[in-house]
């Protein structure tokens, strides 16, 4: 379709209520599965499948290297996906059900097969899961820059998509290990409850699908055709995307430094239910954080500042927790204070930086004549999956390296290695990443000076 065809639209609209919400809906279920595969793959595999933790550490590892292939080839091809549903929708249309299976496999095995056969089952399910979740959660999370050109609704659409996500965090934490508990233990349990889990995200990313509709037009001829390959020049001094990407890097060290968590509580406070408890703490903060942005981005003139303090209370947070007691009352006490902390930060960084990232698209566009939204997308999400695959990799590596035993009484190195793991490294990791979203340069009036210029050129409405 050329410049002359296009139907104008407004294309710098307010999006009511039920669009944000219908659009919030896809996190939540893309959530039924990521989060179940952050928060307990590793567990799964190394103590109800009982692969070697290293081995554990090296399939994880191995499966980002594998990210690093489809991710950038996902946003390219998404980039240039012309039909009727849009760009990007069409990939969360095709392919929600097929990752939804898959959900279910990666958390099936069998123990009398020989663990050989179980390690390559559960490497083969994940990958064709991260390959089916990349199709998926990359092209959604480029949804909003083709939705609206309004800064502050991209915000509000990120800050609704992770209230969402922590809604399904909240309910995962909640729920996961009971249901596993209530269906049989073991592989049975996380098997019917992976089964669970993807039946209830199903309608959700129906409602998203009905509820979106991509109306921003980029007129194709008025920018610098590129090859796949050319495409990562738009990546040389394009500080927004890089000081986001590091972020984003972080973060995935994060959740690695998050495995250790349930370990944490497993072993260190002996007590798997604080994990529960404390997961679904924080994931209800996690829902007032990440809404409190559609408000909160209204206060400022630049998102990253949001996104720097939000990272500073997650850090400040997991450094306290390191030195707290988990085996008393009182220090229980205080750990639930600081993870419902934790979890506030978190909902306001995920839903802030979430929201960054499609204002990105036009600055790339103006900057370099190339508008790659899809691509930029699978960029930032790879290096949350470069963090998560040291990270998670490393983890359960370390775990071996220090002698931990699964089902075993630990040793004290063993022990502060995971708490260690769970806190401090996370609170280090942390304070990096809010230095980076303070330094952010591209505030509402140099964005708004972009969409002007844009509009000057002929390469926006």
């Amino acid at each position: 379709m050329n410049s002359t065809q296009q139907t104008k639209t407004d294309e710098y609209t307010k999006l009511n209520f039920g669009r944000k919400a219908g659009y919030a809906c896809g996190d939540f279920a893309c959530n039924m599965s990521w989060s179940l595969i952050g928060s307990y793959l590793v567990f799964f595999l190394t103590d109800v499948a009982l692969i070697n933790a290293t081995v554990v550490g090296a399939v994880i590892f191995i499966s980002k290297f594998w990210d690093a292939v489809n991710d950038p080839v996902v946003g390219s091809l998404a980039d240039k996906t012309h039909s009727r549903w849009g760009r990007y929708r069409p990939w969360v249309i095709f392919a929600f059900i097929p990752m939804l299976i898959f959900n279910v496999l990666t958390f099936t095995t069998n123990l009398n097969w020989s663990e050989g056969f179980r390690t390559f089952w559960g490497l083969g399910m994940y990958f064709i899961l991260v390959l089916l979740y990349t199709m998926v959660n990359v092209t959604y999370s480029a949804m909003p820059a083709m939705m609206t050109r309004d800064t502050e609704t991209r915000s509000a659409l990120s800050s609704y998509r992770m209230t969402g996500a922590f809604l399904a965090m909240t309910i995962l934490s909640a729920l996961t290990l009971r249901i596993v508990n209530a269906t049989g233990g073991g592989a049975v349990g996380y098997q019917r409850a992976a089964l669970i889990f993807s039946l209830l995200a199903a309608p959700f990313f129906v409602i998203t699908i009905l509820s979106t509709k991509e109306i921003v037009q980029v007129d194709d001829s008025q920018g610098e055709k590129v090859s796949f390959i050319s495409q990562f020049k738009v990546l040389a001094g394009n500080w927004p995307v890089i000081q986001i990407a590091v972020a984003y890097l972080a973060w995935g060290i994060i959740q690695g430094g998050m495995t250790f968590r349930l370990y944490f509580c497993t072993y260190n406070a002996g007590d798997e239910l604080l994990y529960a408890n404390t997961q679904t703490l924080w994931s209800i903060c996690g829902m007032i954080g990440a809404f409190s942005v559609s408000m909160l981005v209204t206060k400022v003139k630049n998102k990253g500042t949001l996104g720097g303090a939000a990272f500073t209370i997650i850090a400040v947070s997991n450094i306290l927790c390191f030195f707290v007691p988990v085996t008393g009352g009182v220090g229980q006490g205080l750990y639930y204070v600081l993870q419902a902390l934790c979890g506030l930060g978190s909902g306001m960084m995920l839903g802030n930086v979430f929201g960054m990232m499609p204002d990105t698209a036009e600055y790339t566009y103006h900057k370099y004549g190339v508008y790659c939204a899809g691509f930029i997308s699978t960029i930032i999400n790879f290096m949350l999956k470069v963090g998560q695959a040291v990270s998670i990799a490393g983890a359960a590596a370390i775990l071996d390296k220090v002698g931990y035993v699964a089902g075993a009484q630990q040793t004290e190195s063993v022990l502060f290695t995971m708490n260690f793991g769970s806190h401090l490294f996370v609170g280090i990791c942390s304070v990096v990443a809010a230095v980076a979203l303070f330094a952010y340069k591209l505030d509402k009036a140099s964005y708004d000076n972009i969409v002007k210029e844009l509009r000057e050129r002929g390469m926006a409405n």
